[in-house]
Order: C-alpha cells, then sequence, then structure tokens
C-alpha cells in the first residue's frame, strides 16, 4: 500500500496473502471463503487464518469454525495465545481452559503447541495442512505466545507482573530457542549466526535510513493506491 495503509493492509494476492483488516476477527470468515474457493477448484489449496486469543472472542470467529466443519473445508484456524487481549488477561476472558475446546465443540480436531519453538510449529502445522488436503477438514492449532511489548506504542503495560518481560525475554525468545537448538546441532556454527544477525542488521538499518530520507508525497498521490481499480 506504499506505506499508507499500515499493518492492517498488508497483502500479496500473487503468494495467496489475502493480508489482514481492522475487523477484528474478520480473517475467520474470509478464510472460510478462500477454503471453498480451494475446494471447489481442486488446486489442493489451504486457507490459513490467524487469530489472536482476543479476535478469538469475536461471534464470527466461532461462527467460521462451525461453517468450516459443516462444509469440510480446508481450513486452519490458528489461535495466536500471547495471553493478553490487549490488557485483558486470557484467564478473565475466556471460559474454557484450551481453545482446543472450542475447536471440539464444533467437531474440528485441534492441537496446543509451544508457539516459540519453531519446530513444533512446523512439525504441527505440517500435519493439520496435511490432513486438509488429504479432505480431512478444518482443524484449529493454538500457538502459546509471548508478547514483549505492549498493545500499543506507548501501552505502559501496568496490568503485567513485575519482572515478566524481562523473564520472556530471557528464556522464551523465539529466535534465542531457534539458534540454541540449531548449533546444538551443529547445522549452523556461531560464526555463522552472527553473520546472518549482521546481514539483517544492515538491511534494517538501510530500510530505515531510506525511508528517513525520501521526500515527502506530493499531494497528487493522496488518492492513489486507496482503492483497487478493475
Amino acid at each position: 500500500m506504499r506505506g499508507k495503509g499500515g499493518s492492517m493492509h498488508i497483502a500479496d494476492l500473487s503468494k495467496g496473502m489475502m493480508g489482514a483488516n481492522g475487523i477484528l476477527g474478520a480473517g475467520s470468515p474470509l478464510v472460510c471463503g478462500a477454503a471453498l474457493a480451494a475446494k471447489q477448484l481442486g488446486h489442493n489449496g489451504v486457507g490459513i487464518s490467524f487469530t489472536g486469543d482476543g479476535a478469538s472472542n469475536q461471534g464470527m470467529f466461532l461462527e467460521s469454525l462451525n461453517l468450516a466443519a459443516v462444509w469440510n473445508l480446508p481450513a486452519i484456524f490458528v489461535v495466536e495465545n500471547n495471553g493478553y487481549a490487549e490488557s485483558t488477561a486470557v484467564d478473565w476472558a475466556v471460559a474454557s481452559d484450551s481453545y482446543v475446546d472450542r475447536a471440539n465443540g464444533f467437531g474440528l480436531p485441534g492441537i496446543t503447541v509451544d508457539g516459540t519453538d519453531f519446530f513444533a510449529v512446523y512439525e504441527a502445522a505440517g500435519e493439520v495442512i496435511r490432513r486438509a488436503r488429504e479432505g480431512g477438514g478444518p482443524s484449529l492449532l493454538e500457538c502459546k505466545m509471548v508478547r514483549f511489548f505492549g498493545h500499543f506504542e506507548g501501552d505502559a503495560q501496568t496490568y503485567r507482573a513485575d519482572g515478566e518481560v524481562d523473564d520472556i525475554r530471557e528464556n522464551h525468545d523465539c529466535l534465542k530457542l531457534f539458534r540454541k537448538k540449531v548449533e546444538a546441532t551443529g547445522i549452523i556454527s556461531a560464526d555463522e549466526f552472527n553473520t546472518i544477525d549482521a546481514e539483517v542488521g544492515a538491511l534494517i538499518d538501510d530500510a530505515v535510513e531510506s525511508a528517513k530520507a525520501a521526500p515527502e508525497p506530493p499531494a497528487s498521490a493522496v488518492l492513489t493506491d486507496v482503492y483497487v481499480s478493475y
């Protein structure tokens, strides 16, 4: 969107990424449409939606689980459970002990994994995607996540316990855990990881500098890239 839409409107249809939107939980019914199209066209595609623990309380999310089950759609509902819906802890907002219980209520199988463990997520996602492609229908994948920052810039995070963020940064950083496991196998050395980190850091620095140095857009660009032109 050339910087106009923000994170809510990032999409790349050429890669099958339908994008996000500003309506909480709206990805779930949209992915039912994508999964139905894949099923009807028979191209072995799978629709995958990503929903936070807060958005999963929206009625449309639960309706989507039911619809996907009724139509036996090749759909995967990923719940990124980081423990907080903005500032409300899951224990205060969700009656069931697990999101898998919600899936079971609609006849969907579900699995909970450590979302900070790349390999656990890879294995679980591969299994539910394989099942969907083979006609097994929809599934729910709950990933237990962590959140380093607040819900929005300036969030004081007074709802979090003392030392909570420090603990997860030290012990539950997915990148640190990935590096530790891979280094232990000897597949990638510490020096190689350091080189990768330096290269990525340079790319980020260059992108930030380029953005800051870029000229302001002209007034004539206000209405461009706002509406799709068919």
